[in-house]
């Protein structure tokens, strides 16, 4: 049989590397898709690196909807219900808890957190006045707290200042934008919080936590869950971030006691 016969009874082998190559980018391809479709599952050192390479717009651009997490309501508290009538109620029922932006505008030094450090998880953290942010939904006004895009606690600026009687309330991502509060799930009663202004450190002790179902509840539910941020009459501070780790379904709420202030 002569060669060139030889050659086409036997079928063409395809070298092994194209073949990995091939597959490679079949799996590259399609974890990318998944990224996109739902950035909240891309690994956080991956969307640093690819916010260092590349202008954040055009990141924004390529992943709205990561982009977008710290705006959509269920990463923060609305403060508006969904209809003028639920409004009309929410209010006479809860008239501490309804604020317009600019009640949030107060600026002092003294007893405003600018640190955090919880030992018990090895937290710690710079702490950054945040306030309300107005945004549209289906046709409707609603005003949230913003979140810091880091590993950044955010101090809700209408909450009260350290050892001074009300609420401090604080807030942080927990599954993206440096994930600062991703381990408060681990937090049990009696762990302690320091908190840091500008002169001296404010220590509590944890009282209180839960986990609260936010996502497709009425909005007495989330008016009852949203309660937990509103001013009291003792001192505490209240810590806030989502739950689980693959999904912003539910609020994680942490609650502690001064326990004594350290200079």
């Amino acid at each position: 049989m002569s060669t060139q016969a030889t050659q086409d009874a036997n079928p063409k082998t395809v070298p092994l590397g194209i073949v990995f190559f091939t597959v490679g980018l079949i799996i590259l391809v399609t974890v990318l898709a998944v990224w996109i479709v739902k950035p909240a599952l891309m690994p956080q050192p991956v969307y640093l690196a690819v916010r260092q390479v590349l202008p954040h717009e055009a990141v924004d651009a390529i992943l709205p909807t990561r982009a977008a997490v710290a705006t959509l309501p269920e990463n923060t508290v609305p403060l508006l219900p969904e209809s003028p009538a639920q409004t009309e109620q929410s209010e006479e029922a809860y008239p501490d808890y309804f604020v317009s932006a600019e009640t949030a505008v107060q600026h002092t030094t003294i007893g405003e957190p600018t640190r955090i450090i919880i030992p018990a998880i090895n937290l710690d953290a710079p702490v950054q006045e945040i306030g309300l942010e107005q945004f549209q939904s289906n046709g409707q006004t609603y005003y949230q707290w913003q979140v810091p895009n880091g590993y950044i606690a955010g101090w809700h600026n209408n909450s009260a200042r350290l050892g001074q009687p009300g609420n401090t309330v604080l807030n942080g991502h927990h599954n993206i934008y440096g994930e600062v509060f991703r381990d408060l799930v681990d937090l049990e009663e009696g762990d302690e919080i320091i908190l840091e202004d500008s002169e001296q450190q404010y220590i509590y002790q944890i009282t209180t936590t839960q986990i609260l179902a936010e996502r497709d509840q009425p909005m007495s539910v989330r008016i009852e869950n949203a309660a937990w941020i509103a001013p009291t009459d003792d001192e505490r501070i209240t810590l806030i971030t989502c739950w689980p780790y693959t999904d912003n379904s539910h609020r994680l709420v942490v609650v502690a006691k001064p326990i004594k202030t350290k200079s």
